[in-house]
């Protein structure tokens, strides 16, 4: 499908909360040049060869990234508010530049506020889906990833600095998504598809759905859903 998709001229842009470097070496996997890291924070050309902020990073002042002040107070705050329910190590979030990294299953409209009361007003703390990369000691259910992000910055952000540096027309973009985060994604582009599992796991993200017109789910859940879109596109 990816040697269809090439053939056709398509440009397939990886988006991820992953930091820049992880990546590149997934986009080196299957053969695409240009991504988004840190869930909307950079956008990269080339495999690195351009990477642009997709905020206005000139008063971004927290240090959240390779082990910094902010993180530590940040953790401390969230374990003690949420104990036994979030976590969050300094060597998860070394190789970012923008956002840290925690995992657990919290209250993320309290966790902000939490944060607007001890200082951290700029910083926002996003649920990017379900997890299943680890296993940690925690009393949950099911673990989610959380991105500790700047505030007002999602994955929609890099696509709309992405269509204004390319002239790329909505009409000619879409995106596929497993989250209420990814979600988000929709209002930049012409047709969002959302993985079947997430409405499985999270039957809360139906009633996000009346926000949008252009939102269609799949059949298949998770990868299979993908290749289900792009089996349909590319035929």
């Amino acid at each position: 499908m990816f040697e269809k998709a090439a053939a056709i001229g398509w440009d397939i842009v990886p988006v991820s909360g992953r930091n820049k470097l992880q990546v590149k070496y997934n986009a080196q996997l299957i053969g695409v040049n240009n991504y988004i890291p840190e869930l909307g924070c950079e956008l990269v050309y080339n495999l690195g060869e351009k990477v642009y902020v997709t905020f206005d990073s000139s008063n971004y002042t927290y240090d959240v990234t390779r082990g910094g002040k902010d993180l530590v107070r940040i953790i401390e705050l969230l374990k003690s508010n949420f104990p036994g329910k979030i976590d969050s190590q300094i060597e998860w979030s070394m190789g970012r530049t923008y956002n840290a990294l925690f995992l657990g299953d919290i209250d993320v409209v309290k966790a902000n506020e939490i944060l607007a009361k001890n200082g951290f007003g700029g910083l926002s703390l996003v649920d990017n889906g379900f997890s299943k990369l680890m296993s940690l000691n925690l009393d949950v259910e099911f673990l989610r990833i959380y991105n500790l992000m700047p505030k007002g910055v999602d994955k929609s952000s890099a696509i709309k600095l992405d269509k204004k540096i390319r002239k790329l027309q909505k009409n000619n973009c879409i995106a596929l998504g497993d989250s209420a985060e990814d979600l988000k994604m929709a209002k930049e582009v012409h047709a969002f598809f959302l993985m079947k599992d997430i409405i499985e796991r999270d039957s809360d993200i139906l009633e996000s759905l009346k926000n949008y017109d252009n939102v269609f789910i799949t059949g298949q859940s998770m990868n299979r859903g993908w290749a289900e879109v792009m089996e349909y596109l590319v035929r």
